[in-house]
């Protein structure tokens, strides 16, 4: 299958081409061949390209810098996935859209599931909920993906963070938001499942478990062999812009409802991206 691949130099990008790229002719066009705020090129590049599926995994994901720059935001995340949408159902092309967690107020109490209706607080979580609505409308074989936390053996993340302080021997913690941290591998390797039949609509796919910031540091601290007391508790965290909801872990209740959830606890993943950066660990 040809697949057209968004956002292909990110983080969950490589894991995509590195996992998709076995199975499937995985096309991934520099920004300057598709930029998505430039709506007459996203068009030409999908009519040129004519894939059979389109990943969308692109985004302005900064929180900070969509709340300081708003029309940024809803250019890239929201009009961008629009114009993508309806070039994908020009052409009878399926799309997957990779959404979020921040979708949510994070005031539930418990795991949102697929069927719990959507209230951002901050405008990255608006623009991705503009977008999924976007795409309902104008692409009818589409995905929608909310993941969460994504955390791979490369990039800087929480995780590739923590480990470079923990290293330098600077003290390392967290706050106490809470979610649901997501391999990126593990996330890539999910989505091909989606592909089995086209049952078409609105997925959650994250690692299962939820954790805070905190408890994650605690974690990794563990396994690297140090003690977990270690980790310093943050009341809140400096310099932040927008506002962040306190809970959102994720439930994949739609695979589950289906017989088919691909995913593993959280702690296995990290575990395995740890080693992939070379790391030894304690279990």
């Amino acid at each position: 299958m040809r697949v057209l691949l968004t956002g292909g130099t990110g983080m969950l990008g490589r894991a995509l081409r590195e996992i998709w790229s076995s199975q499937h002719e995985v096309i991934a066009p520099p920004h300057a061949e598709l930029d998505l705020t430039r709506p007459p090129q996203i068009f030409e590049a999908v009519r040129q390209l004519h894939p059979q599926l389109i990943l969308h995994a692109a985004a302005i994901a900064d929180v900070d810098r969509c709340e300081s720059d708003p029309d940024l935001a809803f250019r890239v995340n929201t009009v961008g996935t629009a114009c993508l949408a309806a070039a994908a159902h020009e052409i009878g092309a399926t799309l997957i859209f990779i959404s979020t967690d921040y979708v949510f107020d994070g005031t539930k109490g418990t795991p949102y599931t697929e069927f719990d209706t959507p209230n951002p607080i901050n405008i990255y979580g608006r623009s991705k909920w503009m977008a999924e609505e976007a795409v309902r409308t104008l692409c009818p074989r589409h995905f929608i993906v909310r993941t969460a936390w994504l955390f791979a053996p490369w990039g800087r993340h929480f995780v590739t963070q923590t480990v470079e302080r923990i290293q330098r021997g600077e003290p390392v913690g967290g706050i106490a938001q809470t979610s649901s941290p997501t391999s990126v591998l593990d996330l890539a390797r999910g989505l091909l499942c989606l592909l089995e039949y086209p049952a078409y609509g609105v997925y959650h796919m994250v690692n299962h478990g939820a954790v805070s910031r905190y408890e994650m540091a605690r974690v990794i601290l563990s396994m690297l062999g140090r003690s977990p007391e270690e980790a310093v508790r943050l009341s809140a965290v400096s310099g932040r812009r927008a506002p962040r909801p306190d809970r959102t872990p994720l439930r994949n209740y739609v695979l589950e409802l289906q017989g088919r959830d691909p995913m593993r606890p959280w702690t296995e993943a990290l575990a395995e991206c740890l080693e992939r950066m070379g790391l030894s660990i304690v279990l």
